[in-house]
């Protein structure tokens, strides 16, 4: 192969094995439980799943190899598998001169015996293996030749469907709010930051044809997948209802619109919607079932009371609306429950708020702090915080 197809060949493979996001991430069962089954289905000390990167070997899994991580390209028994692209069984390392000379070889490692067999990404470039060890020569069986395929196929639809969650999970970025709407007299800001890839809470904010400003912040019970394709459908039907309802009749919309749904999927969602006019600061809103949205002023805070339960536990539910006026210098602060995962009670969180001094700083680094505070203790659940203040005459 010529060397300028030879290093196009490469630096496609290279991309694809970074565009998959694995590189350096933690440690993870679904990966680590196929390298423990290497071990015992073939009889083995040690297994790994090993992605060959430009200039080194990382290993995203391991059984026996003492917490290896990193293998110059040098040492890299593996990269030969990847530049094959075929399986690779070495049953005597110090008889194959490819091998004989590797430091795993000479050194306290002491491999004898090498099997490799290469990870593809989706597009079909190899950027990795799932490799097998040991201490003493042997060799495998055309039976133990195909369960190896197996296993490596079990990885690879690992690996896609990582890169899947990650295209999903910039979906749902895009289908978040990405700048505020401008507003005379008033600012505002949210975040969305999900525990896994992509999640279950979202918020939504829109300008509608008299002027009013229209917000939604909704958490669907459950993370993941299934709870960020449910709020992906809630979140669709809250906004197109907004935009022909009055605040009442906007979550009654939602609600029928989307119970078939969260019943045929045992999931409900708790949700906070309200329409401030921007003269007279006066806020209708509903809270179904969410119970999270608070008015912070210079004296403190006071908590905005639930009209109803959430969406999706009963048919035919009715929300009475509320109405609350926002003054002056007073902020609207709606958050998820994930936040409330750092403290014993909700006033325990609001008193932290306060200490902080949060409800005195600008929205948008009100919104950041707590979610990098968040991020930063190892959220277990999502965290969304949405804040409108009314600026002082």
């Amino acid at each position: 192969m010529p060397a300028d197809v030879r290093e196009a060949a490469e630096t496609e493979r290279v991309e694809a094995l970074h565009s998959l996001h694995v590189l350096d991430t933690p440690r993870e069962e679904r990966y680590d439980r196929i390298v423990r089954l290497a071990r015992h289905v073939f009889d083995v000390p040690m297994a790994a799943i090993n992605l060959i990167d430009s200039d080194r070997q990382w290993t995203k899994a391991e059984s026996g190899l003492d917490g290896l991580e990193n293998t110059t390209a040098e040492d890299s028994m593996c990269r030969r598998t990847v530049e094959r692209a075929d399986t690779v069984v070495v049953p005597d390392t110090t008889a194959d001169e490819r091998f004989r000379d590797n430091r795993f070889v000479v050194g306290d490692a002491r491999i004898r015996f090498y099997a490799g067999e290469p990870l593809r990404a989706p597009g079909g470039e190899p950027v990795g293996t799932l490799c097998l060890f040991h201490t003493r020569p042997r060799d495998l069986s055309p039976k133990e030749r195909e369960v190896l395929q197996e296993m490596a196929g079990w990885v690879e639809r690992e690996l896609a469907a990582q890169e899947e969650l990650d295209r999903a999970a910039q979906v749902q970025q895009v289908l978040m709010p990405r700048s505020a709407p401008v507003l005379e007299g008033y600012e505002l800001a949210g975040r969305s930051v999900p525990t896994q890839a992509i999640g279950g809470d979202f918020f939504a904010w829109q300008l509608l044809g008299d002027g009013r400003l229209q917000l939604h912040v909704a958490d669907v019970m459950g993370k993941g997948i299934p709870a960020a394709l449910i709020a992906a459908s809630v979140r669709a039907t809250l906004v197109g209802a907004a935009q022909f309802n009055d605040q009442g009749r906007t979550v009654h919309r939602a609600a029928a619109a989307s119970y078939d749904l969260l019943s045929e999927t045992g999931a409900f969602v708790t949700a906070f919607s309200a329409r401030l006019d921007p003269a007279t600061g006066r806020v209708d809103y509903v809270d179904a079932g969410h119970g999270l949205a608070f008015v912070f002023d210079a004296d403190g805070y006071r908590r905005l009371e639930r009209c109803g339960p959430p969406l999706g536990i009963f048919p035919d539910t009715t929300w009475d609306l509320r109405t609350t006026v926002l003054e002056p210098g007073e902020t609207l602060v709606i958050v998820s429950d994930g936040l409330l995962d750092f403290f014993p009670t909700v006033e325990e969180t609001l008193a932290a708020v306060l200490a902080a001094g949060l409800p005195c700083l600008p929205v948008e680094e009100m919104v950041e702090r707590t979610v990098a505070y968040a991020s930063a203790q190892g959220h277990p659940d999502d965290v969304t915080v949405v804040a409108l203040r009314r600026a002082t005459v």
